[in-house]
């Protein structure tokens, strides 16, 4: 939130006039000290509380934008929906909304010394391992929240979190195209049109680019985007321009997060794979996503995962249907097998040999399939996948050959 500004000669005016006011419709409740940053909705300015004596940010819609009644029900939203996670850690709480003389709308949230990510990430590059997967676990319980009382922030990226230096800790905001799952009253319609693309096409889930219905579940894509940022610098696809990066979202597959960066724990980078998923059903909930990233970021997160990843094996193979997948073949197999030798004198000699082996490879293939490819929804192939069916493929083979000749 702490962001020099940088208006334009045309502008400088505008923002000074825009300053004055604020000055003099506040100044009884707050010292406006200087502006923070602004952008193309709001105009953010430090301000000491006199009351309280604490500093706090006074956000403020920007001139020309307090006539647009579509741009003050989403600054109102905003503030709603803030407030209403004023309790939690990792958000950016609201205090008061109200408005100025001239009737623009205004908001007094919380003050957090620091800069957003998207500001650290220019600056630094990307963040360290343990870092990057504290900052996500903050990120998604604020998620989780939000979502619990039925509020989709909609514009998950990395300027939209703050890192808190005071607190060490990262913090949500920007509540200012939220929408409402279950909208309970007529302040709750839909702020956008149809056909109208709202945010950075980096951080646009397919769903949001058919023009489809925005769920918690979009959140969760947008948290996938903004986790490989987080860990490797860069987006989830190679994309540069909007079109490709609207395409990217609509047809490729995430790359692989380590191979962009080994270190990153296996288990994280699953879950971001799974985030990104480009349909919804398939995504974790980001109070999954909360809870195995808590554990992972935890102290004896190291200690613990190895523990785990021995006693879950079994979970892992059932969440990946291999058993499943391996029993149906395996009755296929013998179902195979069985026709053979009723059918023996009408085969070649051996015949019954060959479809047993054939039968043993296919169960060891469709093991391997089901490890890589048994979970819910699209998993890229890896290359050890095609190493090993190439293996069995070669084994198949050389074992047939074999039996043919002896």
């Amino acid at each position: 939130m702490e962001k020099d500004p940088s208006p334009t000669s045309e502008s400088a005016d505008s923002d000074r006039h825009a300053l004055n006011d604020v000055r003099a419709s506040l100044d009884s409740d707050f010292e406006i000290v200087r502006p923070l940053g602004h952008g193309a909705m709001a105009t953010v300015y430090l301000a000491k509380d006199r009351a309280l004596g604490v500093l706090v940010a006074v956000k403020v819609l920007r001139p020309g934008k307090a006539a647009d009644e579509t741009a003050r029900r989403r600054f109102e939203r905003e503030a709603r929906a803030a407030a209403s996670l004023a309790d939690h850690p990792y958000t950016v709480a609201v205090t008061r909304f109200g408005r100025l003389t001239d009737q623009t709308p205004y908001l007094v949230m919380q003050y957090v010394k620091g800069r957003t990510m998207e500001e650290r990430l220019k600056a630094e590059g990307r963040l360290s391992v343990p870092e990057a997967v504290t900052v996500l676990s903050q990120v998604a319980s604020a998620l989780a929240l939000a979502h619990s009382k039925g509020i989709v922030h909609r514009d998950v990226r990395a300027g939209n979190v703050l890192w808190d230096e005071e607190k060490g800790c990262a913090r949500l905001t920007d509540f200012g195209i939220a929408a409402v799952i279950d909208p309970t009253g007529p302040e709750t319609t839909r702020l956008t049109k149809t056909g109208q693309l709202l945010g950075d096409p980096h951080y646009l889930s397919p769903e949001q680019l058919m023009d489809g219905q925005a769920t918690e579940l979009t959140d969760v894509y947008l948290f996938g985007v903004l986790g490989y940022e987080l860990l490797s610098g860069e987006g989830p696809y190679e994309a540069r321009t909007a079109t490709e990066w609207i395409k990217a979202h609509l047809q490729q597959e995430p790359r692989d997060l380590r191979e962009l960066r080994p270190d990153v724990p296996a288990r994280v980078a699953d879950l971001l794979r799974r985030c990104l998923a480009r349909e919804p059903m398939h995504r974790p909930s980001a109070k999954d996503a909360a809870r195995a990233l808590q554990a992972e970021a935890s102290p004896s997160g190291a200690g613990t995962a190895a523990v785990e990843e021995g006693s879950t094996d079994l979970t892992k193979l059932l969440q990946k249907r291999v058993p499943q997948v391996v029993l149906i073949t395996v009755g296929a197999g013998y179902g195979l097998i069985e026709l053979v030798s009723n059918l023996g004198n009408l085969l070649p000699p051996k015949s019954e040999l060959l479809s047993v082996i054939l039968v043993v490879a296919a169960v060891a293939a469709s093991a391997v399939i089901a490890w890589f490819h048994g979970e819910r929804g699209h998993q890229r192939a890896p290359s050890v996948e095609y190493v090993l069916l190439g293996l069995i493929g070669a084994a198949w083979l050389v074992g047939s050959v074999f039996a043919v000749l002896h």
